[in-house]
């Protein structure tokens, strides 16, 4: 079979995720090039504004438990589309433009993606098969890609209109409406599938396999360093003397070049009996990042940029590859993800929190920066466990 019809061929069967995923990132990041016309027009402190940052990451942790027990009582397929109509409404809501409305769509948008974290990679595991690693690749990258225009376009779009940042949210809302749409009509015509029951496993049952929890370390702190760069890199590189607009779409080009350079690295970790060494490169790509930020000052600043978000951008679909690698059935893979984002989405919103409070401590984001290295090496030691041969 040719290239060309083996990547339409996985194209094909990954497409629902794929609908999904591009739905899945695309309200939290647009916030984020804009997250200080948001505070000063609504009078939040940066302490609150940490908060709503951490609003979605912290649902992620809490609601993760419930999602995983869905899978166990109903049809991933349905769940899935439930989400996609929570998620729609939450995106469309939110851009009513009061406090109330922004952090309580927030968090309406947090429970639903929380919902579809973990349910698609069980999804991918009971639907994908042989192309698990492929289909996994993609739907990480069209997460990204989606993420980066919403960076991308966020600030110009608060600029250009007397609705200010409401009008930046909208779109998304649209795209939302339209995913939830197309999953609501794909149930009707091709019906629901359901995970084998008769081998269903609780996460709780994983809290005493060292391997769960490894595999957990690593994405947690992945994530968190993830989420604490992705809400503060802009802010720094603005604070740096970078325009506004500048610093959000030095975020989302690099974001984007880099899910789309990271999408083959997925099915790369299917072809090793061990993915030790590619968490290991990645994780230093990292710290590199992050040490030339802290180090550095001028134009190479968007350099360490490009170095920072590239290594997280392959460790996020690397981490998610795991649970499949990790897992002898989609029942197995189900537990495995539902205990990886309760516990791992939970590490990882303390990073936002801690370093706006670092900064407000500190006055300088150096100190920050200089945190999110240390994340960054216990990443690293995380990972020589996680990557290992073997299932759980």
């Amino acid at each position: 079979m040719s290239g060309f019809h083996k990547f339409f061929r996985d194209s094909k069967i990954g497409l629902p995720a794929y609908v999904a995923a591009i739905n899945m990132r695309t309200g939290i990041a647009v916030i984020t090039p804009i997250i200080t016309v948001i505070g000063i027009e609504l009078g939040l402190s940066t302490i609150e504004l940490a908060w709503l940052a951490a609003i979605p990451v912290l649902c992620f942790a809490f609601i993760s438990p419930v999602a995983g027990w869905f899978n166990q009582i109903g049809s991933i397929d349905r769940i899935i589309s439930i989400a996609m109509w929570v998620l729609a409404a939450a995106l469309l809501f939110r851009a009513t433009g009061s406090v109330f409305a922004l952090f309580f769509f927030t968090l309406l948008l947090g429970i639903a993606t929380a919902v579809l974290n973990v349910t698609l990679p069980a999804w991918v595991k009971l639907h994908g098969g042989e192309h698990a690693g492929v289909i996994t690749g993609t739907y990480v990258t069209l997460m990204g890609i989606t993420s980066a225009v919403a960076l991308a376009i966020s600030a110009p779009l608060t600029a250009a209109s007397s609705l200010s940042w409401q009008l930046a949210m909208l779109p998304w809302g649209v795209l939302a409406l339209l995913g939830a749409i197309w999953w609501q009509l794909r149930i009707r015509e091709n019906g629901l599938r359901e995970i084998d029951q008769s081998s269903k496993i609780s996460w709780r049952t994983l809290l005493r396999n060292r391997r769960a929890w490894q595999v957990t370390a690593f994405f947690g702190l992945q994530s968190m360093n993830a989420y604490a760069g992705g809400t503060w890199i802009p802010t720094i590189l603005f604070d740096r003397g970078y325009a506004l607009a500048a610093a959000g779409l030095t975020v989302a080009i690099i974001s984007l070049l880099g899910s789309i350079a990271a999408a083959y690295v997925p099915q790369l970790a299917t072809t090793r009996t061990e993915q030790r060494s590619i968490l290991w490169l990645f994780t230093a790509i990292t710290a590199v990042g992050y040490l030339g930020l802290l180090l550095d000052s001028g134009w190479r600043l968007t350099l360490w940029v490009l170095f920072a978000l590239f290594g997280q951008s392959a460790t996020f679909p690397l981490s998610l590859i795991l649970v499949v690698l990790r897992s002898e059935t989609a029942a197995t893979a189900a537990a495995l993800s539902t205990m990886m984002q309760s516990i791992g989405y939970l590490i990882a919103a303390t990073g936002p929190l801690l370093v706006g409070a670092i900064f407000q401590w500190s006055g300088s984001w150096n100190a920050g920066l200089a945190f999110m290295l240390v994340i960054v090496a216990l990443q690293g030691i995380a990972a020589a466990g996680a990557g290992r041969r073997g299932t759980l």
